[in-house]
């Protein structure tokens, strides 16, 4: 990567702690509504930006998480598998729009991560229960997500800016 991408990641990853910071106490738990999830999206524009989220997500865990370890690994992996298997499930779909929908179904179903390292840690007890309040607020903040980022980057063209 090109010393300008590195620095847009840069920004990304503090854009993801920073957004995080400001609602701490809800980016984490069985109850999560970590508005930072949305920066998922800009992957949709521009693979690149996924080295940037991810910057962030490990940021944030190592700083803010109450979990530890157990969020470093699980957390952390969520975020990178979730990536992989979106970039792989979209390969032919160009509607960035339908990219965005597929993005937010796969960051959804593999948050059964995060509720894995709640149980691991006894944090929570019922698996499904944890599963599902995780998986809705993950699928809240990347719906809530779609209408922003798609307008940022008619200002902005996401990947003209990582590309330029």
């Amino acid at each position: 990567m090109k010393t300008k991408q590195w620095v847009l990641n840069a920004i990304i990853g503090s854009l993801y702690f920073a957004i995080t910071m400001l609602i701490a106490p809800f980016g984490f738990g069985a109850i999560q509504f970590r508005l930072s999830e949305m920066l998922n999206h800009l992957a949709v524009f521009n693979k690149k930006y996924a080295v940037g989220v991810t910057a962030g997500v490990i940021l944030t865990n190592l700083v803010f998480s109450p979990f530890g370890l157990y969020d470093w690994v699980l957390g952390v992996g969520h975020t990178i598998v979730s990536f992989a298997v979106f970039f792989l499930l979209t390969k032919y779909v160009q509607s960035p729009v339908k990219k965005m929908m597929i993005n937010t179904v796969v960051f959804s179903v593999f948050s059964f991560m995060i509720a894995l390292m709640l149980l691991l840690i006894g944090a929570e007890e019922v698996f499904w229960f944890t599963y599902l309040t995780v998986f809705l607020g993950q699928f809240l903040t990347m719906g809530i997500g779609i209408p922003i980022i798609q307008t940022l980057n008619k200002k902005l063209d996401f990947n003209k800016r990582m590309e330029a």
